[in-house]
């Protein structure tokens, strides 16, 4: 990490959502580097990490809020998932008070400092988040963060029907243009980014980095023929404006349904020219070369 730390203690928050396996995994297979791995859980949450516990990683019961949860570790990870990214800043605060002196909030996306975005509503936890983490850096001597950029998640594309994809009924439903490129990622190159990175010095005198480890850029179209291929079919696409996107989000809005707010909005940045991650990306500065589309999509299904 900085250098002063060369076993840290780490304790990642919100395992039990989608790349929460991937980071564990990540870590165990670098778990002589570390003094100490945990999972945060609710208590009720505390069976989804039965594996986790018998591959000797601490279970710890308790509120993400309260500083005891983060007692004695040094890195904390949060992979908060929408739901709960709005908590960050007191996440961030909890781990503060017990000691942490590294922290990964929820990026694991794009560029959101890109102008397109300083205002899009479903950045906007995510750059209170920021904004939070550089005040307390500021007031907390050896307090240091990181943010993990790598686009979208193919996996997410691929298994969900967040963009559109619905792969049983081999049917594309997209807002913008097909051949529009984008920046993907694997779960699980990204979960060994991030773990790789933790032991990366930083700067002399920053308290703040962003990492861009996206394993490549990709059209919407490349995508789809290669899901043709793998599936022997034809993908039915139907295409529709980013407009379209941004009424429905509007309407969402007013009906104050706010998870179908933030899933248009999604869909409708994700169809911007900004949802590549801007060069240069830093992924030379790992041993290991990341995935490819094919193997991607293959791990994928």
């Amino acid at each position: 990490m900085s250098g002063s730390i060369t076993a840290p203690a780490i304790i990642v928050v919100g395992a039990s959502g989608n790349l929460g396996p991937f980071m564990v995994q990540a870590l165990l297979e670098q778990k002589a580097r570390f003094s100490r791995i945990a999972i945060l859980s609710a208590p009720e949450k505390k069976d989804k990490f039965d594996t986790a516990a018998k591959d000797g990683i601490d279970i710890i019961l308790g509120s993400y809020k309260d500083a005891k949860s983060y007692e004695e570790f040094d890195v904390a990870i949060s992979l908060a998932g929408n739901s709960i990214m709005a908590d960050q800043p007191q996440m961030i605060d909890a781990a503060i008070r017990a000691g942490v002196t590294h922290f990964y909030p929820s990026e694991f996306g794009v560029d959101i400092m890109q102008p397109a975005f300083l205002q899009e509503r479903y950045f906007r936890d995510k750059h209170l988040t920021r904004e939070h983490l550089r005040k307390r850096a500021g007031e907390v001597s050896g307090f240091i963060f990181t943010e993990m950029i790598i686009g979208a998640f193919l996996e997410t594309f691929i298994l969900s029907d967040v963009f559109g994809l619905d792969r049983p009924g081999r049917k594309l439903t997209y807002y913008g243009n097909l051949d529009d490129v984008k920046s993907f990622s694997s779960m699980a190159d990204t979960a060994k980014y991030t773990v790789d990175s933790i032991f990366l010095p930083f700067e002399s005198g920053t308290t703040e980095r962003t990492i861009k480890v996206p394993n490549g850029n990709y059209t919407i179209r490349e995508i789809v023929e290669v899901l043709n291929d793998i599936d022997g079919t034809q993908y039915e696409t139907r295409v529709f404006p980013v407009s379209d996107a941004r009424k429905e989000q509007e309407l969402a809005r007013l009906a104050k349904s706010n998870d179908l707010e933030l899933a248009f909005s999604l869909k409708a940045l994700f169809s911007s020219p900004y949802a590549v991650v801007p060069k240069p990306w830093q992924n030379d500065m790992f041993p290991f070369k990341p995935k490819g589309l094919v193997e991607m999509i293959q791990d994928c299904i």
